[in-house]
């Protein structure tokens, strides 16, 4: 996105038009700012425990944090967060 507004763009500012940006990974209201929980961290925790460190499926974290299973796993990794302590919460 950012590659394609630098491409396009004609003035000397830069912006990034957000009409075109994917609102699909935008957190669930269950689990996103509204419930009080503010790093990412703890948001994807709160959807392990939610679901009992169930990470793809109708009823796992990532459809609760509304992001494809694949990419909540590297954000697991990435973030060093134990899944399978979530098991049977």
């Amino acid at each position: 996105m950012i590659e394609r507004s630098l491409i396009i763009v004609d003035t000397n500012e830069f912006s990034v038009d957000k009409t075109g940006l994917s609102h699909e990974f935008q957190l669930s209201p269950r689990v996103g700012p509204a419930s009080g929980i503010s790093t990412e961290q703890e948001q994807i925790e709160a959807a392990l425990a939610q679901s009992n460190g169930k990470v793809s499926g109708a009823d796992g974290a990532a459809a609760k944090l509304g992001m494809p299973p694949s990419t909540l796993e590297s954000r697991i990794r990435s973030l060093k967060i134990n899944k399978f302590q979530f098991k049977g919460v």
